[in-house]
């Protein structure tokens, strides 16, 4: 068969008849237009996938941003906008794929409902700017009047629904709500000490400086499940945008799980390398009406206490955490109270590494099993080290969300890490005192997952 056509072929080339010549031409004109529409539709699918792909890249970086916290917009903006260039040079004009807008939405199903600020951004849309693109053989793509160039647009919107692993079963109620020099997020506020209390009983909606027990994130309640999960040193499982709170104090549950940090007789395991107690900020062991304090301790009367050496210029003003690392011969870094551990990469501006002589934690042979002293624990130690003492906190929104009892509430992505100060004691009203160290985000913390996925 196939040396038929070949012969039909060469019969057709070789025939001199005027009106074999015409149908060759003929055909040669229409194959080449047929060969340059499709060039003309390649280029405009290449084009098409470009500019989509841009659209893509740049809603799922933006989404990645809405945290719901303060700056969440122009965080995500900036990401969807510059996190990447891409240039196509099929385009008629400049190559480079721009985004021409991008908006926000707190709902996009069944309707589109446009946000009204960080905190309820949930969903960021962006178009670029559109392409244009010229017909290389327009008669057989548009009518001789029409016009011989297409116009090409993209448009992307993702959204983040943020989950974080092998947090404890906590939460607290922001001290923000009521006065914006406590927001949580602030970095002048690392370092400062909460007390987190239990909240009131009854029906009373809780408030700043409460702290609150969540259901675990298999929807268990039990008071010996929270305190196995409070006690573990990585807790199952992943709590997602929203939460459970659990009902009731359950206080000697929280004592016992928090208190497995310590080293106490009698208590779970496993403890953190140092088990130290650190001092109170000045204004909380005051007053136990202070909820937050000023991050103002005595750091130079605990050292004097505790070490046989001089205070390290290193450590002046330091925070309790700072200390804490610096006592286990941990090489880190700080710009004021704010610290990087472990070092991985080139630091930011402003931190300085600081580099103990030894390890240093606190010793004393006549009360060993007290962490009001001595801080070298006896029992096998923690398989995460230092981050035993470390809790990963959510926050809640108490008195805008009306948070009591046993309800699911939004976190809005906000996570807080606190560095546990200081075991709990027996007292009936007793609290976690902890040390603020971050807010947590995807971006500073591998347990913290954005889950960006596009929508549209």
């Amino acid at each position: 068969m196939l040396n038929k056509i070949n012969s039909l072929f060469q019969r057709v080339v070789r025939d001199e008849a005027g009106g074999v010549a015409v149908y060759t031409g003929f055909f040669s004109v229409l194959a080449l237009g047929a060969g340059t529409l499709v060039l003309d539709v390649g280029r405009m699918g290449v084009l098409r996938s470009q500019m989509q792909n841009r659209a893509d890249a740049g809603a799922m970086a933006g989404a990645s941003q809405l945290d719901g916290r303060v700056g969440a917009q122009s965080r995500a903006i900036a990401l969807a906008t510059n996190a990447m260039s891409q240039a196509s040079f099929i385009t008629s004009g400049t190559s480079e794929l721009t985004v021409q807008s991008v908006d926000f939405y707190s709902e996009v199903e069944p309707d589109k409902i446009v946000a009204s600020g960080d905190e309820d951004s949930k969903f960021i849309e962006i178009e670029l700017d559109p392409k244009s693109i010229d017909f290389m053989f327009k008669p057989l793509l548009v009518t001789a009047s029409g016009p011989n160039t297409q116009t090409m647009n993209a448009h992307a919107t993702a959204s983040s629904q943020p989950f974080i692993c092998h947090a404890p079963p906590l939460m607290i109620c922001d001290p923000g709500e009521l006065d914006s020099s406590q927001d949580l997020s602030l970095q002048s506020n690392i370092g400062r000490q909460i007390a987190l209390k239990p909240p009131p009983s009854g029906g009373t909606a809780w408030a700043p400086g409460n702290y609150g027990l969540l259901a675990l994130p298999d929807g268990s309640q039990g008071a010996s499940d929270i305190e196995g999960a409070l006690a573990a040193v990585e807790p199952a499982d992943c709590y997602g945008l929203d939460v459970g709170t659990a009902p009731g104090v359950k206080t000697t549950k929280v004592k016992n799980g928090v208190n497995a940090r310590f080293d106490l007789p009698g208590g779970l395991p496993y403890p953190a390398p140092n088990v130290i107690n650190f001092p109170k900020d000045a204004d909380v062991a005051a007053d136990p009406n202070v909820y937050m304090g000023s991050g103002n301790w005595d750091l130079a009367t605990y050292w004097a206490d505790r070490h046989s050496t001089p205070l390290p210029t290193d450590l002046l003003d330091a925070s309790r955490y700072q200390v804490y690392l610096y006592e286990l011969g941990f090489e880190y870094a700080r710009n004021g109270r704010q610290t990087i551990y472990p070092i991985e990469e080139a630091l930011p501006s402003g931190f300085v590494t600081v580099t103990p002589m030894a390890t240093d934690i606190p010793v004393d042979a006549s009360h060993p099993d007290d962490p009001d002293y001595d801080g070298v624990p006896t029992a096998t130690v923690a398989d995460n080290g230092y981050s035993r003492r470390l809790v990963q906190v959510a926050v809640l929104q108490c008195q805008s969300e009306g948070v009591k009892g046993s309800h699911e509430y939004p976190t809005n992505g906000n996570y807080l890490e606190m560095f546990i100060t200081e075991a709990v004691d027996g007292a009936p009203a007793g609290g976690i005192y902890a040390e603020i160290v971050r807010t947590l985000t995807p971006s500073n913390d591998p347990d913290f997952h954005a889950n960006v996925k596009l929508v549209e």
